[in-house]
């Protein structure tokens, strides 16, 4: 078993860009956990956002058959890359602007993406894992934006 049969080198790389946001903006702002009334949700988005994650990177081997077809590793690398830097820029939006809207947009576009990894590559962990992170993530953003 080689390094490449464990690590996807592209996941890693999306991975990593999505999860530079979050500890740029953890870093530069201050955020009140006590406006979330519920800590199992807020709990159950951090377990979601770390196995996505870590299972968009690391092939464990559990639950995934990998892409069907040749086009379907190219039909993710083209629609992961075009949501990637949707996401970025999104980002950039966010920082400047921090409304609700485009939190919901941020959070509908990360899961979108963990998502789709996971019914191409057929990992049914990450696909889990992105369920988990989009149910999650859509709770606290709404308690931690609310009008």
């Amino acid at each position: 078993m080689g390094f490449f049969d464990v690590v996807n080198v592209y996941g890693l790389l999306f991975a990593v860009i999505l999860a530079v946001p979050h500890v740029v903006y953890a870093r530069t702002h201050n955020y009140d956990l006590s406006a979330i009334n519920n800590r199992a949700m807020l709990y159950i988005e951090r377990t979601g956002k770390y196995c996505s994650l870590f299972l968009m990177g690391i092939n464990l081997g559990i639950l995934e058959k990998g892409f069907t077809a040749p086009i379907m590793e190219t039909y993710w690398l083209i629609s992961t890359a075009v949501l990637t830097v949707i996401y970025v820029v999104l980002w950039i939006v966010f920082l400047k602007k921090e409304t609700k809207g485009f939190a919901y947009l941020l959070t509908i576009t990360s899961a979108l993406i963990v998502i789709q990894s996971g019914l191409l590559q057929v990992k049914t962990l990450l696909l889990t894992a992105g369920i988990v992170y989009l149910i999650g993530e859509l709770y606290v953003t709404s308690q931690a934006f609310k009008d």
